[in-house]
């Protein structure tokens, strides 16, 4: 066991330069070796912190016991407290105090109160006595409950008890959590709010009720849903000082800053190679309180350390070339005969491993670079990979119309200084990593890792990222580096515009009653994981 008294002692004297110091012995003095370069690496900035959050389990000895579902709604409406001693039972009407009637027997009192035919002399219409409904409909006690049965004779609606409703959704979600844990599901935050709207079409509640992230932290307590939180430490070693990586990167910046006037915007590109999981799963998950471990079920576990390889093409205009290019890993490097699955916005590839090779590179500049919609002059910027340094392997294939000047990043800069790192990756991955993680819920036995599956959720992904909508989101990279482009203006990313707070709707789907999980950027209509990633969904 560390002895950690003794290891903040020693780090103090260290950091403190003080001239005595603890004698520290095994773990202890690599502990401390660890926390001090952490602390180093902190000072000069080359350190990030990455929270992420297991629910692990449901565990009765934290349950908030004075927790209740109700929301905000519930407490503007006219309803009565004892509401939360009645077991949770769909589209309930609350009669009088304490006293709850189902739907059906409500519909059948204003069925048989609208049964008789004829009017009075008075031109009234004829209408059971009071006494007769009193009789028949034991809940029926005085005239303003008669009166509730006119009101909804005559609009067709009626406000079911919103408080009985929400504990009815509230113990549903508890069921299918606990169900979802026990088979090794990835949950989130996202996730609860897709479960409580499939929980209210399923069951056809009469209900609104866009869960809060209020609601969803206040639920999580009441069922003593834990949220394990882990923290992970990241310290970026360098062979180069710090100061002479940031020296480097604002000189290639400035340098590059004084060639962009020569050249529009559209004109100047990143192009940068980002290596993907087969199956991308999100490493935070819901779990039940006192977890220790959190397994989690994927559909291939090979398939979340095996990769493949894509490589984009970004414009400081903040235009994604309308191809993807990627390279698969296959065996023997080569495709299977049937093929593979084809679409107009991504360009496959493939070689034993799914590393880029020179060829490859030059397939790139070929097929995406210099195909006929791109500018004949153009800039390129780079990382320091050996293949981009290679100018006579790219002049090979560049077309005699074509002029492109290839500027190389220094190596270890790419972090501050190369747009697809800084601004376009991390976004790319989080929705791939959201539709995966839906798919693994909802459909486990669809092989998301297949070759066609994942060729078709990367189409489909890159689509969606190149909406014009999305424009300012990827010019902001450019500009979070330094370069000379207009700062754009307020902007979503593409996670926010893909998976608003309140996309579980219905989906619009022909004839579909399922929950949509995602809203298409272009349509702007929501849809469920069948008629958007299965059918492979294209509006435009």
């Amino acid at each position: 066991m560390i002895n950690v008294d003794k290891v903040v002692d020693y780090i103090h004297a260290h950091w403190k330069r003080l001239p005595k110091k603890p004698c520290l012995d095994g773990d202890d003095s690599n502990f401390a070796d660890f926390l001090l370069e952490a602390l180093n690496s902190a000072a000069n900035g080359n350190f990030e912190i990455f929270k992420e959050e297991f629910f692990t389990e449901f565990e009765e000895d934290t349950k908030d016991m004075n927790w209740s579902p109700e929301d905000e709604e519930y407490h503007q409406l006219n309803v009565y407290n004892d509401v939360e001693d009645l077991p949770g039972q769909p589209n309930m009407i609350q009669f009088s105090k304490g006293e709850f009637v189902h739907l059906d027997k409500v519909e059948e009192a204003v069925e048989f109160y609208g049964s008789k035919s004829g009017v009075t002399n008075s031109g009234a219409r004829i209408r059971p006595s009071f006494e007769t409904m009193k009789s028949r409909f034991r809940f029926i006690k005085n005239s303003h409950h008669l009166q509730k049965i006119r009101n909804y004779e005559a609009t067709k609606t009626i406000k079911f008890d919103r408080a009985n409703n929400l504990k009815f959704i509230s113990n549903e979600l508890g069921n299918d959590v606990k169900k979802h844990l026990e088979d090794g599901k990835i949950l989130q935050d996202s996730t609860l709010r897709f479960l409580i709207v499939d929980i209210i079409n399923r069951n056809k509640l009469d209900i609104r009720f866009d869960a809060s992230d209020d609601w969803i932290l206040k639920w999580k307590k009441g069922f003593g849903l834990s949220s394990r939180k882990i923290t992970k430490f990241v310290t970026n070693i360098r062979h180069q000082n710090r100061d002479q990586i940031e020296q480097e990167s604002k000189d290639f910046v400035n340098q590059t800053n004084q060639i962009l006037p020569f050249y529009p915007s559209s004109s100047v590109f990143n192009a940068d190679q980002s290596g993907f999981q087969l199956e991308m799963y999100s490493a935070r998950t819901l779990a039940m309180t006192g977890s220790k471990h959190v397994p989690c079920v994927v559909q291939n576990v090979s398939s979340t350390t095996h990769a493949y390889t894509v490589l984009p093409l970004v414009s400081a205009a903040g235009i994604l070339h309308k191809t993807l290019f990627i390279t698969l890993k296959e065996r023997n490097g080569k495709f299977p005969k049937k093929g593979h699955f084809k679409a107009p916005n991504i360009f496959v590839t493939c070689h034993t491993s799914h590393i880029m090779t020179k060829n490859l590179m030059k397939t790139f500049f070929e097929e995406v670079v210099f195909e006929p919609s791109m500018p004949k002059d153009a800039l390129l910027l780079v990382d320091s990979w050996t293949s981009w340094k290679d100018q006579s392997a790219i002049d090979s294939v560049t077309p005699p119309t074509n002029h492109l000047v290839v500027r190389v990043i220094p190596p270890g800069c790419t972090g501050m200084v190369q747009p697809c790192d800084v601004g376009i990756f991390g976004s790319f991955k989080k929705v791939v990593k959201m539709i995966t993680a839906h798919g693994q819920l909802m459909y486990p036995k669809y092989k998301i890792y297949a070759r066609d599956e994942t060729l078709k959720l990367l189409s489909l992904v890159w689509w969606q990222l190149c909406s014009p909508k999305l424009q300012p989101w990827a010019q902001y990279a450019w500009y979070a580096c330094g370069y000379d482009v207009p700062r754009p203006p307020y902007f979503q990313t593409p996670a926010q515009y893909l998976f608003p707070k309140k996309v579980s709707q219905e989906c619009h789907g022909n004839g579909c009653s399922k929950t949509s999980f995602i809203k298409c950027i272009y349509c702007e209509e929501h849809f469920c994981f069948h008629h958007f990633v299965l059918v492979h969904h294209r509006c435009c």
